[in-house]
């Protein structure tokens, strides 16, 4: 599945589209998935219940992009869209709770979880005042999403808690310019 998501990417770059929302990146990948290879059902938004029975306790409640294939296989997509460079620690910290999530899921019988983030937003990689706590695990040209504790979080997130990973996680941060000539890093992790 790493080599189909990356086959969209590549797609994107040689023929850009506009990166605008969150959900429109999670439509704009479904929709490539399902034009590009026809034995992949995609859902979009899909509830946990719907596979799970019992319900595991997971941290979230619907996968953004939940896909089977005709052999039986299971795998899921969470998708991160930050656009605004205020609450980046906030949004950081969600992207270490979809990791989280998809772990939670791997654990579960899924056959590939994979993360995605894209942001314009350049105090994700470089913040030149946030030298040390959740911004080291963004800064520079790689992503390592591991684990969490309080004193890396900035105060108001302390009430968030920890997040503890099994994993360390790693992707260099790739280069995106959309339609409207706005530049993107993005990365893929495969949990």
């Amino acid at each position: 599945m790493i080599e189909r998501i990356n086959q969209f990417f590549t797609s994107i770059q040689q023929t850009p589209i506009e990166f605008y929302s969150e959900f429109g990146l999670q439509h704009e990948l479904a929709i490539f998935l399902r034009n590009n290879y026809a034995d992949l059902t995609v859902r979009l938004e899909y509830p946990t219940p719907r596979i799970f029975n019992p319900l595991p306790q997971f941290i979230k409640k619907e996968i953004d992009i939940y896909i089977t294939t005709q052999a039986g296989q299971r795998y899921v997509i969470e998708l991160k869209m930050p656009k605004d460079n205020g609450g980046i620690p906030k949004a950081m910290y969600h992207a270490i709770e979809d990791v989280k999530f998809l772990e939670q899921l791997s654990h579960s019988n899924i056959d590939g979880c994979y993360a995605i983030l894209a942001t314009c937003c350049s105090a994700f990689w470089d913040a030149p005042r946030a030298g040390a706590g959740i911004y080291e695990f963004f800064r520079g040209q790689q992503v390592t999403i591991q684990s969490i504790d309080i004193p890396q979080l900035p105060t108001f997130l302390h009430t968030r808690g920890q997040i503890q990973l099994a994993n360390i996680y790693k992707a260099n941060w790739q280069n995106y310019i959309d339609k409207t000539n706005t530049n993107w890093k993005y990365y893929v992790l495969d949990i």
